[in-house]
């Protein structure tokens, strides 16, 4: 499984389920477990990347309204 750093490797770890379970290496219902925990990484990557945004333009903000 490739590593998640960002939403954009998503599709590399999707990827790897399905060819895991094309390969015999993996039946469905284990890739769709693990599809599972890659799909709560991704939020939690979300989560993360939005709270650095909104960190992000409270600063600027702040900056703005200082005289």
């Amino acid at each position: 499984m490739p590593e998640i750093e960002s939403v954009a490797d998503l599709t590399k770890a999707s990827a790897a389920l399905l060819q895991a379970v094309a390969s015999g290496e993996l039946t469905p219902a284990e890739a769709a477990e693990l599809g599972k925990l890659v799909e709560a990484h991704v939020r939690a990557i979300e989560a993360t990347e939005f709270q650095r945004r909104l960190e992000y333009l409270e600063a600027a903000n702040q900056e703005r309204r200082r005289p």
